[in-house]
């Protein structure tokens, strides 16, 4: 499964990275964003099959892009501190 991880905290996606890849070997982090924009551009070109989402990003909300990106196909997973 190939994922995504969209944080504006870079060492939150640096550690949820390590998690996965040390406990997730199915899943493969194929690319990160820090905010709306990036995230949605992202999402736009992989087609990840599973987002690894922070709620309060640079320029906006996770729940922002839900809105925006209606046609997602992957599962979500919200992460916050």
């Amino acid at each position: 499964m190939r994922a995504v991880i969209i944080d504006d905290v870079s060492l939150a996606r640096a550690s949820l990275r390590a998690d996965i890849e040390d406990y997730c070997p199915g899943i493969e982090v194929v690319g990160e964003a820090e905010g709306v924009i990036s995230g949605m551009k992202l999402i736009k070109q992989i087609k990840p099959d599973i987002i690894f989402l922070d709620i309060h990003l640079t320029d906006g909300e996770g729940f922002d892009i839900l809105e925006l990106l209606q046609d997602i196909q992957g599962d979500v997973i919200f992460t916050t501190a």
